[in-house]
């Protein structure tokens, strides 16, 4: 009961531009009257929320892709329930275009690289931690990737292929990511750290 009163680190409004190259949020205005109508027409992809007196739809395209939100004008945003239920339909959407996406990705990426998973398996990880790769040729990937940019989502990936020959951090695993990533892997990863770093409270917020 106390984090339906907790303010939101993030508010999930029409102003707020959630948009990632794989996924984004559309927004639309609608009356009353058209939100009411609308809750007669069969649609299989669609979550409704209601208050006494507003109601909301999502509507998700068949791939995850965009999530569709139809608002009235009176539509009380700052309410926490409102809040946490939008976060987790959000939340929700991203974790199936993961898993869609991330394993196609990956698939392409063996055949380029001719360097092949046993199985790979999209699931929430430990905070922060973006993939892994067991012993067994397990890749693990976590949904919140397929939010990044699509290069960075691309360098998380082929880390966890590089593992596929090399289970550790030393100086010949670099190399080898390093060939795979067809520039300097150490130096990238301090780049895209820096990048990665003004995303990361909005990432753990979305996929908490």
């Amino acid at each position: 009961m106390a984090d339906e009163h907790k303010k939101p680190k993030f508010w999930i409004n029409p102003n707020s531009r959630i948009t990632f190259p794989q996924f984004r949020v559309v927004w639309h205005q609608c009356d009353k009257q058209e939100l009411i109508d609308f809750c007669y027409v069969e649609q299989s992809r669609r979550l409704t929320y209601r208050t006494v007196s507003a109601c909301l739809h999502i509507l998700y395209e068949d791939d995850y892709s965009v999530l569709y939100i139809l608002y009235s004008d009176d539509l009380a945003f700052e309410n926490m329930r409102l809040q946490k239920w939008l976060r987790v339909s959000i939340r929700d959407a991203i974790m199936s275009r993961a898993q869609l996406v991330l394993p196609k990705r990956l698939h392409e990426l063996e055949e380029k690289h001719q360097l092949w998973a046993k199985a790979v398996v999209v699931q929430k990880l430990r905070k922060r931690i973006l993939g892994q790769c067991t012993p067994t040729k397990l890749i693990r990937l976590s949904p919140a990737i397929v939010i990044f940019p699509q290069e960075m989502m691309d360098d998380v990936i082929l880390h966890e292929m590089a593992h596929l020959k090399y289970m550790h951090h030393r100086n010949s695993f670099w190399n080898f990511l390093s060939t795979l990533l067809g520039e300097d892997a150490e130096g990238q990863k301090f780049a895209q750290d820096m990048i990665c770093s003004k995303y990361h409270e909005l990432y753990d917020f979305l996929m908490k």
